[in-house]
């Protein structure tokens, strides 16, 4: 009975202190959880739960239009690095990207693109080159393997550089010589991996010459188009005499003539519905005043015609498409047109004092009428314009494509230039970025303490 009595005083006493400890902490936490009441009640007197939840979803949608942007840029990071990694893989097997210029227009860059393509494919299937097909190197025939692909790569590598000194240094008139030059190169080289006898295939060659084709087709291009600004200055020469001898009002004289014309008409049309309403002596008025109105309106057209004769005369020039990304970022162009006898004076111009950058030429395509060309392409891009309020600023949120597809509806050919140099604004940035790299070398330089002193 002695050992129950002392049992039960043991768990009598394990039991009121393990009540003690969980009043105690019941106690703490209700004291910690009163505070965090009284706390969020301080808060939510001076901010209701409501403001707080507007904050929260613009907050959320501040992070949703993070996520987007940086989706976009994802996007654009990954197709860089799709483009530099298939120029890496094309530049291992031989053939390095062409060289462009920033003279050579879209259509050349397109074809040339378009070459290399079908060349790469064909170095890809190994249809560039033919060689021995077993080979042994010291015995080993997997060594064999790897010299002969090392000297397939070195045969079209040094090719291609054949083929780009070739078609440098070819000229207008001088395409047979660089197709001699570029079959001639074959035969050294083919010297040189005599070994394996690795040679360049005809396959190979003639996509080599169907693209030096396309070079020498942009030369004819440019003569062509060189010859034809000849005949253009000509006829702007001669149509800036005739606007030279005309007075304002006669240059305006079409646009007040078809006016007057359309009011005429407009008058006439009244005047013979009132006709058909009334009679007697008020009738045979208006048709006298009728009669005069139809030989004022015939005598209006036949101004007309004469002067829309002589405006066609004075409509020829040129219609451009510029854009400066220094001064209005990319995807703005400003489409205008211009009658001078060196069209870039007009570009020059315009990018002197008015903006701090100068502008980049997308296309300079000579027209008949420009003005109507012009005033097509404004039509087209009316609600696309950076001045909604101004008609005379020619400022459009368009991409220099956009307006390419626009002319090609229109009838309109030229050579395009996409890719903008910009030299002065990547100039100036460049300059910024190595300063700014300075001044923070010099702020390191300047907060840290030498080794030892």
């Amino acid at each position: 009975m002695g050992i129950a009595a002392d049992q039960m005083l043991f768990f009598t006493v394990v039991i009121s202190v393990t009540l003690s400890i969980l009043t105690i902490i019941l106690y703490s936490r209700g004291l910690s959880l009163k505070k965090s009441i009284d706390v969020m009640s301080a808060e939510m007197a001076i901010k209701p739960v409501s403001l707080r939840v507007e904050e929260l979803q613009t907050e959320k949608l501040l992070l949703s239009e993070k996520i987007q942007n940086g989706s976009v840029i994802l996007l654009e990071l990954s197709d860089a690095y799709d483009k530099a990694e298939a120029q890496v893989n094309r530049i291992r097997a031989g053939l390095p990207p062409p060289n462009f210029k920033i003279e050579d227009d879209e259509s050349l860059k397109s074809a040339i693109r378009e070459a290399r393509a079908k060349q790469y494919e064909l170095i890809t299937s190994q249809r560039a080159t033919t060689s021995m097909s077993n080979w042994e190197w010291f015995g080993s025939k997997s060594d064999g393997q790897k010299l002969i692909k090392i000297y397939n790569t070195l045969m079209i590598s040094a090719f291609n550089a054949e083929f780009d000194m070739a078609r440098n240094k070819m000229l207008l008139g001088s395409y047979d010589v660089a197709r001699k030059k570029l079959r001639a190169s074959i035969n050294g080289l083919e010297t040189l991996a005599e070994t394996v006898n690795v040679v360049i295939s005809s396959e190979y060659l003639s996509s080599k010459e169907e693209e030096l084709k396309i070079w020498h087709a942009d030369l004819v291009r440019r003569h062509d188009e060189k010859e034809a600004r000849k005949m253009q200055r000509m006829i702007l020469r001669e149509q800036n005499k005739i606007l030279g001898q005309l007075s304002d009002d006669e240059e305006n004289e079409e646009e007040e003539i078809e006016s007057q014309l359309a009011t005429c008409s407009a008058e006439l049309a009244t005047a013979r519905g009132l006709a058909n309403q009334i009679a007697g002596d008020d009738l045979a008025k208006l048709e006298l005043k009728i009669a005069g109105m139809e030989e004022e309106k015939r005598s209006l057209e036949a101004k007309f015609e004469r002067a829309t004769s002589q405006a066609q005369i004075t409509r020829a020039g040129y219609v451009y498409v510029i854009s400066n990304i220094g001064s209005f970022g990319k995807h703005v162009c400003k489409i205008g047109m211009t009658r001078r006898l060196e069209p870039l004076d007009r570009v020059v111009e315009l990018g002197d004092a008015s903006v701090p950058y100068r502008f980049d030429v997308h296309t300079l395509a000579f027209v008949d009428d420009a003005p109507r060309v012009e005033r097509a392409l404004h039509n087209v891009f009316n609600s696309q314009r950076v001045n909604a309020e101004n008609y005379r600023k020619e400022f459009f949120f368009v991409s220099p494509e956009e307006v390419k597809a626009a002319m090609d509806k229109i009838g309109v050919i030229s050579s395009w230039y996409y890719e903008c140099d910009a030299r002065e604004y990547r100039e100036s940035e460049l300059m910024r970025e190595a300063m700014l790299g300075e001044r923070n070398i010099q702020k390191l330089a300047s907060i840290q303490f030498p080794a030892q002193i």
